[in-house]
């Protein structure tokens, strides 16, 4: 575990249940967090267009020829939180796990291909931490281990931004193989979800609302996508943490207005491109359909959700209560988050993303859920 070094105050220790498991994190002092508000409230005056209506833009952005870098990230200087994920290292050989898979709550440990139930070290999380310094923050994921054939990282690699706390994320970022020991945009993808549906009515249950998931492009350079005058919003590299390999990735700081860095979030590895519109994966999936890595269910081996891992949510900036949505920390129990997608309220994406709303108005890409 890494040791948080705060600014002002001595950070104190959480006890979080990674995927399941109890787990030790260390957590920067706290600040107050913005809390989901009445529906009495002033809403937000951001006009959104759904996907139905651009789903595909007349002229989609095109890439430019040259882009030119100014900001370019470095080394995290500030130690904001460090957890442990449960991992398979040890007993892999068995095919199966003991605990930390949990489809109904959308909690994932499956570093395993479909049906023969082979290791994928390189999907497997170990530890997630981030850092930040004055412009990014840093996010980093360590892997159990290379892909045995590749001697590489092979996955795709994502972070999930939780601004409320609610449960449903707003902002999705994703890495694609190859990496490099240098940090890139290459590869790297934004989504945001602008109708703020993820998640369904029943946030951390499965429901049968029809989501489509983190349905905006907001950052894509080989697509020529990204928030106003900013090409430098989303970077990767290939890292390491300890002895294991890791991804590193880095993101703009100024996307939380008013400077309030108070927020959750949580890390996601998967064999396969992560597909945006699945999200969250357990209201498109059937326990039936997804099969399982447990052996003493029917539904054994792993089926359509495979060769992926997840992890539960840490906060950032803020004293959790401990029933927060997704969150590791449970004090009594999680409490089962049940609210109405609202693409418009002070508490939708571009309620609580003002500025990176505005600055992708006229720049973002509505994709089709698949």
């Amino acid at each position: 575990m890494k040791r948080v070094i705060p600014q002002i105050l001595l950070a104190g220790v959480l006890l979080l249940q990674a995927c399941g498991s109890s787990t030790a994190a260390t957590q920067e002092p706290a600040t107050e967090i913005p809390r989901p508000a009445s529906t009495e409230e002033v809403m937000a005056t951001v006009e959104i267009a759904s996907p139905t209506e651009a789903s595909t833009p007349t002229t989609p952005p095109q890439p430019t020829s040259t882009i030119q870098h100014v900001s370019i990230p470095t080394e995290g200087i500030t130690d904001r939180a460090t957890a442990h994920d449960n991992e398979e290292s040890l007993s892999y050989q068995t095919k199966k796990i003991k605990t930390g898979d949990f489809l109904r709550k959308n909690v994932f440990e499956r570093p395993f291909t479909s049906i023969e139930m082979e290791y994928l070290p390189d999907i497997d999380i170990a530890d997630f931490s981030i850092t930040s310094d004055d412009t990014f923050f840093y996010i980093k994921i360590s892997l159990i281990g290379l892909n045995p054939e590749m001697q590489a990282l092979t996955g795709s690699y994502g972070v999930e931004i939780d601004r409320n706390a609610d449960g449903r994320a707003e902002l999705l970022l994703v890495t694609r193989p190859p990496y490099s020991t240098e940090f890139s945009t290459d590869g790297t993808i934004a989504y945001l979800d602008i109708n703020s549906d993820v998640g369904g009515q029943s946030i951390n249950r499965p429901d049968d609302y029809d989501s489509d998931g983190f349905e905006a492009v907001i950052f894509d350079l080989s697509r020529g996508i990204q928030p106003e005058d900013e090409p430098d919003f989303l970077w990767a590299r290939l890292s390491t943490y300890g002895n294991l390999p890791a991804i590193e990735i880095a993101f703009k700081k100024w996307i939380f207005d008013g400077g309030k860095e108070a927020f959750m979030w949580s890390v996601v590895s998967s064999a396969e491109e992560l597909n945006p519109g699945k999200f969250y994966f357990h209201d498109h999936y059937t326990v039936e359909e997804a099969g399982t890595a447990n052996t003493d269910t029917p539904n054994y081996p792993l089926k359509e959700l495979a060769g992926m891992d997840n992890t539960c949510r840490i906060p950032i900036g803020f004293q959790v209560t401990g029933n927060e949505p997704m969150g590791c920390y449970v004090k009594d129990g999680e409490v089962e988050e049940i609210a109405e997608p609202d693409a418009d309220g002070v508490n939708s994406t571009c309620g609580q993303f003002s500025e990176l709303c505005k600055r992708t108005e006229d720049t973002r890409l509505l994709i089709e859920a698949q």
